[in-house]
């Protein structure tokens, strides 16, 4: 009866490590700059702003069709994982979180670099392109997507991993000859 119960009982959540936090305070600030505006759009050929494109700013969702939603991807996942490593203290996946942290954030910091050091070539309407140049919240998404990577090597330290580690558990056991078995 005793052993019952403590099979049904659950372990409380526990705190994430400070370098979870970080990495999960990250990942909410880059999912919430997503929506502020990235790019301020003007005219390309004459540098002057048309009317329809005054003061126009685009969004991540508006300007990055593919790389925002995989930016979000990321985030969620970023947040699922440390979730689940507060839920779930004595859960042992085939990487480690910190490792997996690393490399979400090394991924998400990799986009959003591309997107502020090459903006966009934005398309308006009749085939004129209007220039997007990055605005602080595009900035700003660069350090996020930075502190999450931070955050998850930080934890990978912590949990005395590296990912020559990570890669040799990933490497499939070779079974022994049948010869040599007893």
């Amino acid at each position: 009866m005793a052993a019952a119960k403590r099979r049904g009982r659950r372990r409380p959540p526990v705190r994430p490590r400070r370098e979870e936090a970080i990495a999960a305070l990250a990942a909410i600030a880059l999912l919430v700059l997503l929506f502020l505006p990235w790019y301020d759009v003007g005219n390309a050929e004459s540098k002057l702003a048309l009317p329809d494109a005054a003061g126009a700013e685009q969004s991540a969702w508006e300007a990055l069709e593919v790389i925002a939603p995989l930016l979000a991807l990321a985030c969620l996942a970023v947040l699922a994982l440390v979730a689940a490593r507060a839920l779930r203290p004595r859960w042992q996946p085939a990487i480690t979180p910190g490792a997996a942290l690393a490399v979400l954030g090394g991924f998400a910091t990799l986009l959003v670099l591309l997107r502020v050091a090459l903006p966009p070539d934005l398309e308006g309407l009749v085939g004129i392109e209007y220039e997007a140049t990055p605005t602080l919240p595009a900035f700003l998404g660069l350090a996020a997507a930075l502190g999450i990577a931070v955050g998850g090597y930080r934890a990978m330290r912590a949990e005395g991993s590296s990912f020559a580690a990570v890669a040799d558990s990933l490497q499939p056991r070779r079974a022994r000859p049948a010869s040599r078995r007893r």
